[in-house]
């Protein structure tokens, strides 16, 4: 009879010290989930997950509790339920620095050095100018009279068609030396006059300027010349005269000296 006036006994885990024991032990498997998967990196941001609210203790039972069940416990002893471990949060291990990168190597086929050009060899100075040559002083000298000059005659010059005073040009064939140094050299020009003359000479000429350094000298003489005869009309009818031919030599001789300056 004494065991039917006990109450029935209640299990650990319907108790209030069980139900916190089990709250706490579900608790730290949700906080142990969050962190594995934290690790694992499914979160993106590195916030941490507070530690887990750590069940506290069951109160010890007093003799109040004790005298409500008949003044004894039967209830069973609570077993000893591990305390949750506070997951604690492992930051992921910090990346490896990276190691300072090399500097690329150029494998670009470096360009020759080509060396600057040599400086050219400083110009020598130009020789000066040689000074001009001293000019010659101008040479004053006279031919004295009675000096031939020996002459070709430029032209053909006949009696027939021509008269007193007609000029015609001949030009010295030697050298003519006169005092103080001064010449006529071969080519000087020598101007002539007609001069009619009887049979069986019909023409002859006279001396009337010669050129030096292209200035004109008069001079004063008479000529003979080597003539060939010809026959030509004339106011008279068919009459005989005399041709200087062209080339023909002239002999004039100076009446009068002259006197010429070359430079």
């Amino acid at each position: 009879m004494a065991d039917e006036s006990k109450p029935p006994q209640q299990k650990w885990y319907h108790t209030a010290p069980g139900y916190l024991t089990a709250t706490a032990a579900l608790v730290g498997s949700i906080t142990a989930a969050v962190t594995g998967l934290s690790q694992l990196g499914f979160f993106h941001s590195k916030t941490q997950t507070p530690p887990a609210a750590v069940a506290p203790a069951p109160a010890p039972s007093t003799a109040n509790d004790r005298g409500r069940h008949g003044g004894s416990d039967t209830r069973e002893p609570a077993r000893s339920v591990p305390a949750a471990r506070t997951p604690t949060h492992t930051a992921p291990a910090a990346a490896p620095a990276s190691a300072p990168s090399r500097p690329a190597t150029s494998t670009a086929t470096p360009a020759p050095v080509t060396a600057p050009p040599a400086a050219p060899p400083a110009a020598a100075p130009a020789p000066a100018p040689a000074p001009p040559p001293a000019p010659t002083p101008a040479k004053t000298g006279n031919i004295g009279p009675g000096t031939t000059l020996e002459l070709a005659s430029g032209s053909r010059v006949c009696s027939n068609n021509s008269s007193d005073g007609d000029k015609f040009t001949a030009t010295t064939v030697t050298p003519v030396s006169g005092s103080n140094g001064v010449t006529l050299p071969v080519g000087t020009q020598v101007i002539l006059s007609v001069a009619t003359e009887k049979a069986p000479v019909f023409i002859s000429a006279k001396g009337v300027s010669i050129d030096v350094a292209g200035k004109t000298v008069p001079i004063k003489g008479t000529a003979t010349a080597h003539t060939e005869f010809n026959a030509a009309p004339s106011t008279k009818g068919i009459g005989l005269g005399a041709c200087i031919p062209e080339g023909g030599r002239i002999s004039l001789r100076l009446t009068d000296g002259v006197t010429i300056t070359q430079p």
